[in-house]
């Protein structure tokens, strides 16, 4: 991705309008037709974000002012409970989750099937929610199971705890397969976290295959896409909550100020655990209590990064 990133920019350093919209036009749009691949979707992610930011500060505004017509100012998040080893206990996901709903997070999300066979899995889902109550959300991440049968198995084993979704329960270009899936459950099915480019979301659409995209904020190809894709979902009644497996900085910020814009935003991916290492690389005008973000009215992306620290971190 640092190459990628590195061979971009000197693209991006020979146009004359080194703007979001010349980037996309002249420099991703040339492979958006076929040759993609998340690495390279990821390093156009980066480079259009910060174009983005570049804007808004020049502009003096916050760059959700700058990306259409704002509908909120605010967000609510979810708490993403990824393990802390390959290997914690039952006891400890339960913990950690009730120590979420503490803090103020009202939903959180864990891996079931990291505690295979299913009988643990439902056991773990059991436990969870017996711990942090009814009125909490559970977002379920099946994480791309190899076999749609074992993905509706499961899927049955954990509906009578009220799952909030269910997500990427096979891998997400086998879009017929999920879409079959999405009609035998009776939970909102989340898939798009590791696909990039607007044909492959318009398909997921098209054939009904999910209840909710989860397109990666800096994955995805940039703000823009991301946008288009929120509004081609919208057209289906589909709802969007990014996922965000990034920082709890510029992913972050980004993700707010683009779900500003979108009428059909549900809900983000927030990483607690990130914060602490997150805090030293830099601070962020946006304000997180009780699992909502709010954004403040810094410009552009309201991100100021410690450089001197960063360097010791580069590629």
């Amino acid at each position: 991705i640092a190459e990628f990133v590195r061979g971009l920019g000197a693209m991006l350093e020979a146009l004359p309008d080194a703007s979001p919209q010349s980037f996309r036009d002249n420099v991703t749009g040339w492979y958006d037709e076929g040759h993609l691949s998340i690495d390279l979707s990821s390093a156009a992610s980066a480079l259009e974000v910060a174009l983005w930011d570049i804007q808004g500060k020049r502009a003096g505004k916050p760059l959700c002012e700058l990306l259409g017509t704002v509908v909120r100012r605010s967000l609510p998040l979810y708490a993403n409970m990824d393990p802390l080893t390959p290997n914690d206990p039952i006891d400890l996901l339960v913990e950690r989750c009730v120590a979420i709903k503490e803090q103020g997070f009202d939903a959180l999300k864990f891996y079931p099937m990291e505690y295979e066979p299913l009988d643990q899995a439902t056991e773990a889902v059991r436990r969870v929610r017996e711990a942090i109550g009814d009125e909490a959300r559970m977002l379920l991440d099946i994480w791309a199971l190899g076999d749609a049968d074992h993905a509706l198995e499961a899927a049955h084993a954990f509906a009578p705890f009220d799952p909030f979704w269910f997500e990427e329960p096979i891998a997400g270009e086998r879009i017929d397969e999920m879409a079959e899936i999405r009609r035998q459950v009776t939970m909102p099915i989340v898939t798009g976290e590791r696909q990039m480019g607007r044909q492959h979301f318009r398909a997921v659409l098209e054939k009904q295959a999910a209840d909710i995209l989860n397109p990666d904020i800096v994955g995805v190809g940039g703000l823009q896409d991301i946008i288009e894709i929120a509004g081609m979902a919208d057209a289906f009644d589909v709802l969007v909550a990014p996922h965000c497996w990034n920082s709890t900085l510029v992913g972050a910020a980004a993700m707010v100020h683009t779900c500003a814009v979108m009428p059909n935003a549900l809900i983000g991916e927030y990483f607690p655990q990130y914060e602490p290492f997150c805090s030293r690389l830099g601070s962020v005008d946006m304000e997180v209590t009780k699992g909502v973000a709010v954004l403040g009215d810094a410009p552009g992306l309201g991100v100021c990064m410690n450089e001197d620290v960063i360097a010791s971190y580069e590629i």
